[in-house]
């Protein structure tokens, strides 16, 4: 899937999340003032604090689309990974901690809980709403992981788009956090007591927390240049190596640059009877090898060294 691709699909799961939350808090707020649920509550707060994370996130789309200037030689693409932090955070403070809020705000001062019928109402077309918003999501998501060969799981962590990654989690938090909540609404109504709704309203909140925790880690290793799989470092050393007239390749890296975009640099060591011509062509021919097997590689910078060369040495420690 090419970098336009993604940034396309990404664009339609962050606007529908945008548009369904926008819609949900309205509904939500409601049901909660009617019927007093901490846990419908909790939800509002949640559903609140997604509108501000979507934002951040459609922020985060549309800087990172912006192309190479001065300033700026490879692109925007790591914008996406800063808004995506700050969405991932806004989870974790507007999310997680409004709910745990509800919840001790509920445990010491308890209220009844009362029109069940209008709060399973509700949240019955929230769940609605929310399934759709995911299954938009997931779409993309899926594909994906199919084009790079991982399953779902894998490519969660794995993933180079953190919007897209946000999206999918905090719409499968939306969707056990409704359930979470109809679940307490029915043992408070079976029960006659608001502690299970309570409860349900701190379940929502660690929920989100420990959401928030995965994607402030996987926003923190992208801003900091993380490289690729080392299977798939070999790999694209391996189609190097194998192109006629290289000897060897000393030093290769990968690194993400922006979601579906990579720089790959290394040092090559040609044989010594191959004149400049030739050499070019190599690489060039290498360059589009690699442009094949990848074709989330955007920048290719392979540069002809001698047997020894100053970066390899001070890889291995030989110079400071």
């Amino acid at each position: 899937m090419t970098e336009g691709t993604v940034i396309k699909t990404t664009n339609i799961g962050v606007v529908t999340a945008l548009v369904v939350n926008c819609v949900e808090v309205v509904g939500l707020g409601v049901a909660a003032w009617i019927t007093g649920s901490t846990a419908l509550r909790a939800q509002t707060a949640v559903n609140a604090a997604e509108v501000a994370v979507v934002v951040f996130l459609l922020v985060g789309v549309l800087s990172s689309v912006r192309g190479p200037d001065e300033r700026h030689p490879l692109g925007h693409g790591r914008e996406r990974f800063f808004w995506s932090l700050f969405a991932a955070l806004g989870l974790f403070l507007g999310g997680g901690g409004l709910a745990l809020d509800e919840a001790i705000r509920s445990a010491l001062r308890p209220e009844q809980v009362h029109s069940y019928t209008l709060a399973y109402a509700v949240l019955a077309a929230t769940a609605i709403l929310d399934v759709y918003s995911l299954e938009t999501g997931l779409r993309p998501f899926r594909q994906q992981a199919s084009d790079r060969k991982l399953s779902s799981r894998a490519f969660l962590r794995r993933s180079t788009d953190p919007a897209l990654v946000t999206i999918v989690i905090g719409g499968s938090c939306a969707v056990v956090g409704a359930g979470l909540a109809a679940a307490g609404l029915a043992a408070s109504q079976a029960s006659a007591s608001p502690t299970p709704d309570t409860i349900a309203s701190a379940l929502i909140g660690l929920m989100l927390v420990a959401a928030s925790v995965f994607l402030v880690q996987i926003n923190r290793d992208l801003i900091g240049g993380r490289g690729v799989a080392p299977t798939t470092l070999k790999e694209m050393r391996s189609v190097v190596a194998s192109q006629p007239g290289v000897l060897d390749v000393p030093d290769l890296f990968a690194v993400v640059v922006g979601p579906a975009s990579l720089v790959v640099d290394g040092n090559v060591i040609f044989s010594d009877d191959l004149d400049v011509p030739v050499v070019e062509q190599t690489i060039m021919r290498t360059n589009e090898e690699l442009r094949r097997r990848w074709p989330s590689i955007e920048y290719i910078y392979l540069t002809p060294v001698p047997a020894k060369s100053p970066r390899l040495a001070r890889n291995h420690g030989d110079e400071v």
